[in-house]
């Protein structure tokens, strides 16, 4: 294997587990949701899991769905883990989630920034989902790619009332472990000796057809 093959198989990583699809069926609500879906490689914050408002609410997979901003306005988060150790991060190429729909029966939906950050915690994208506006609609599925580790909704008031945001059939691709910044110093290290000596064959090789190239000594 010539050095150069080797970074690369260094630098692949294998994914830790297949997709998945989360219907929040499997568990009785309400109930805040924190890391009852670990297994599955997903925890949540301010994200709870409820059947309630089924007049309101068109569900996808009833009887439940998830949602953010059911007692509060604060940010609803998701995260992606390794499911055999909850501690270490992960992230997968797609996720998506399908907001349920809405029937106009006298309540009313929040809207929501949904932005999906990578390991790293830069942004890979946002979608704007708005309020209900009185009109009936029906479900919606929305996907996010890239190195996705977290998807965060932002709060978006219906006229000043607090309102829930439902959506279910969590979709997402196989997860990959995020490396521990220790882990990658050997990689670091091997990197840096690579390049040494690499820059020394093509120092050797430049010499070698100068002096060619001049006619003398090459050994």
């Amino acid at each position: 294997m010539t050095p150069s093959i080797a970074v690369l198989a260094v630098l692949s990583v294998a994914p830790t587990c297949l997709a998945g699809v989360i219907n929040f069926d499997s568990i009785t609500g309400p109930v805040a949701l924190t890391n009852q879906y670990a297994p599955q490689g997903v925890m949540f914050n301010q994200i709870e899991l409820t059947g309630q408002f089924a007049t309101s609410v068109a569900a996808v997979s009833p009887p439940n769905y998830a949602t953010p901003f059911y007692s509060n306005a604060n940010p609803g988060m998701l995260w992606f883990v390794d499911p055999s150790d909850s501690s270490i991060a992960a992230y997968v190429n797609s996720v998506s989630i399908t907001l349920n729909g809405y029937n106009n029966v006298g309540g009313w939906f929040d809207g929501a920034v949904i932005d999906a950050f990578d390991p790293t915690n830069v942004l890979i994208s946002s979608q704007t989902i708005q309020p209900t506006s009185g009109t009936n609609y029906g479900s919606m599925t929305i996907t996010f790619t890239g190195q996705v580790h977290e998807l965060e909704f932002t709060n978006i008031l219906n006229a000043g009332r607090l309102g829930i945001l439902p959506f279910d059939d969590l979709t997402f691709g196989a997860a990959t472990d995020v490396p521990e910044p220790s882990s990658l110093l050997p990689l670091g290290f091997t990197l840096i000796a690579f390049f040494r000596v690499e820059t020394r064959r093509r120092r050797s090789w430049t010499l070698k057809c100068a002096r060619q190239n001049a006619g003398g000594p090459t050994a």
